[in-house]
């Protein structure tokens, strides 16, 4: 009865938190993984909208086929906490087909920076002074994305340069932030809630918690 009880609290965190589509885009793949030069748009904000007023942008000349180097632009610059190496970083994001401009995937996603469960392009580019709040846009060619294989059963062709739009919505650190991450989770009030909720009924179980320790 209690494994029972156990068992559906996790499928209910899972299941109420996860936010990633069933098909993978996300996770790294198998390919080529190349160390770029990175051409970075340094984004001119303004003081009263906090956005990108650039009108000559070197990200714009990224061309589909032919660009090799990742392209990075920051629409707005965040005030909080900085994404370090090691963190569980929590993006919120939009994928896209560059030369279509198609959506193929959206959502939320945790993850460990710096660890490779994400395709190259992303650890690469979601480092280097973005902070909570933050909104960047990312260029991926193919050899820091999914390659010559694509990805999803077609949903991304072959050799497909792709568009992520990014925010970086929090960073944590500890065991709970990690289980997060493992899982592909959103990291975010709700998440906590339910993990520390689940926690409350589990670890009494065992002794642990029931003098007021959770």
């Amino acid at each position: 009865m209690m494994i029972a009880m156990r068992c559906s609290l996790i499928f209910l965190l899972v299941a109420t938190t996860r936010t990633a589509n069933s098909f993978g885009v996300v996770p790294q793949s198998s390919s080529i993984m190349m160390q770029p030069t990175i051409t970075t748009t340094q984004s001119h904000m303004s003081s009263d909208d906090n956005v990108s007023s650039t009108a000559d942008d070197p990200f714009d000349n990224y061309m589909a086929g032919t660009s090799k180097e990742l392209a990075i632009k920051d629409s707005v610059l965040g005030n909080g906490e900085e994404a370090k190496l090691g963190d569980v970083v929590t993006i919120k994001y939009q994928g896209r087909i560059l030369a279509t401009d198609k959506e193929f995937d959206a959502g939320t996603f945790s993850f460990k920076l710096g660890e490779g469960k994400v395709i190259a392009g992303w650890e690469q580019g979601l480092q280097g002074g973005l902070k909570v709040g933050g909104k960047r846009s990312l260029k991926i060619p193919p050899g820091l994305a999914y390659g010559p294989r694509g990805a999803g059963d077609g949903v991304i062709p072959p050799n497909a340069d792709l568009i992520f739009d990014c925010e970086l919505t929090g960073v944590a650190n500890g065991p709970i932030a990690e289980i997060i991450a493992t899982l592909g989770i959103g990291l975010n009030t709700r998440t906590l809630f339910v993990v520390l909720f689940i926690l409350s009924i589990i670890l009494p179980q065992f002794g642990i918690g029931d003098k007021g320790f959770i």
